[in-house]
Order: structure tokens, then sequence, then C-alpha cells
């Protein structure tokens, strides 16, 4: 499986679905904060900045423990820096954040509504009843801890035990995508893309449930995150052995001239990405 993918859709996005969450949570410095990151165009200067912000989101739980949106929060800002701010040379460090942002998720996922807590700990027939008991209310703290578990997932590839939990991570990510389409523009399509181009058809796979998650990411983005090609292009179409669609959507990444501020950070991780990949094309495809 490519856990990798995983971790990247998880670090590059997260980032800018957070906003609302800090805006509850924390002080308007804090969300001035969160703006300016996802707006900065030099990831090793927000890979600096980031600890220092962490430190800043666990202080104040300190004196806050029992809220379930600054939680949340610490949560996400821990798991943006463990996956996309970390390498094979830091695997253990990547590991260790991504156990302490699946912590804060599930406690605030639970601090939220007494229905969201321990849901790792229920059968998949369980699951399904537990999650046709949520409601609206339940999309924000749902996808947050989706997105937690899926980053501690990917840190913890190695364990098959943690490879059992991605069953649960897509039916919690479906139902939001079902409860609330447009959540995080459309963000949550993109986790379920990847999920499903892990295994080829014959294996099981499902390319074109895969290919059709991809699309409606795209048109929710309506071309601002140069991710999704990126994405599409390592998962879906090496999957598939497509090399002129492998080639052709990387080369629109390396193409598209787009600086909305929004997109800033999460851009220049796609087209450092897509320079990889275009890179590895003949080894790929040979």
């Amino acid at each position: 499986m490519k856990l990798r993918l995983l971790a990247l859709v998880l670090s590059a996005l997260l980032l800018g679905g957070c906003a609302s969450l800090i805006n509850r949570a924390a002080s308007s410095f804090a969300n001035d904060l969160e703006a300016a990151i996802r707006g900065y165009d030099e990831p090793a200067a927000v890979a600096a900045a980031l600890p220092a912000f962490m430190l800043i989101m666990e202080a104040r739980l300190e004196s806050s423990p029992e809220s379930a949106e600054l939680r949340l929060t610490t949560a996400r800002l821990t798991q943006t820096y463990a996956t996309l701010f970390s390498d094979a040379e830091h695997a253990d460090s990547a590991r260790r954040l991504s156990r302490r942002a699946l912590h804060h998720a599930r406690i605030g996922a639970c601090l939220h509504s007494s229905r969201l807590c321990e849901l790792e700990r229920l059968d998949f027939d369980s699951l399904d009843e537990r999650i046709a008991s949520f409601d609206s209310r339940q999309v924000e703290p749902v996808y947050a801890l989706a997105t937690s578990w899926t980053g501690w997932i990917a840190a913890h590839s190695d364990d098959f035990r943690a490879l059992a939990d991605l069953p649960r991570v897509e039916t919690l990510l479906s139902w939001v995508a079902e409860r609330s389409p447009g959540h995080d523009d459309g963000a949550v399509y993109l986790y379920l893309a990847v999920l499903n181009s892990q295994r080829p058809p014959a294996a099981g796979g499902q390319p074109r449930k895969a290919r059709a998650y991809f699309e409606k990411a795209r048109q929710a983005s309506a071309g601002r995150n140069l991710l999704i090609n990126v994405l599409m292009a390592d998962s879906y179409a090496r999957l598939m052995f497509d090399r002129d669609l492998y080639v052709d959507l990387l080369e629109s990444v390396l193409a598209t001239d787009n600086d909305e501020p929004e997109y800033r950070l999460v851009n220049q991780v796609a087209r450092a990405r897509a320079r990889e990949l275009l890179a590895e094309t003949e080894a790929i495809f040979d």
C-alpha cells in the first residue's frame, strides 16, 4: 500500500481545513497565524515555526483540557508537522507525533459527543450502527479524527494492526462525504480517492471508484489545489500503468501559475513532488 501518499495528502491538506476550529478554540492571533502558514510559500520556514505554535496550543490545553475544539486543533497541527516535515531520517519522531495527534483527536472527538468515543474499539457492525446515529454536528470532529487517524496509520505502515484500521477510516470519511460533500473544500474526496487507489482490480481494488473521487476533488477545488493532480498521477495513473495520464497530470502542475494565498504552501509542496515524480517516469514505466 502506498501509505506515503496518505501522509502526503494529510500533511498538505490539514492546514487548509482548521481555520474554523482555531477561530473557536484559540485567540485571533492563532487564527491569523494559521492563515499566514497556509499562505506562506517557503515550506522550510513553516517547518521551523510550527513547533513553537504546537507548544502554545499544548500550553493552552494545560488550562483548558476539556475543550473539544482546542484538542482537535492541536491534533491537526501536530499531525501536519509529523507528516509534512518528516522523512525517513525522522521516522521515530513522526510516529511519536502521530500518536500524540491521534490521542488529542480521540479525546477531542469524545468531548464533542459521546457518540464519538472509542470508535477504534468497535467491530465493523457496531461501527456502522454508531455512524447511523451521527448528525451534521459531528461532521467536523469526525473529519478531524479520521484525518489524524490516517496520519497515524501512515506513520505505522509497518504494523499490520495499524493497517487493519484503514477500513474504519474509510467508513468515517465516506460518511463525511455523504453528509457534507463540500467539507474542507472537497478534500475529503481526495482522501477517499487515494484510499481506493491502493490495489489493482485483480487484487480487489476499485480504481473506477478512485477516479470518480479524484474528479470530484478536482471539481471542488476548481484547479486551485495542485496536489490533486500529483496524487492522481502517483496513485491512480501509476496503478493503471497509464504513462500518458501520469505525465500529463504532472506537467500540468508545473505549467500552472496558481498563487492563491489559501493554497500557496500546498501548491509549493505539489510542484516539488511533481518534479520528483517526473524524474522517475522512465524507472516507473520502463
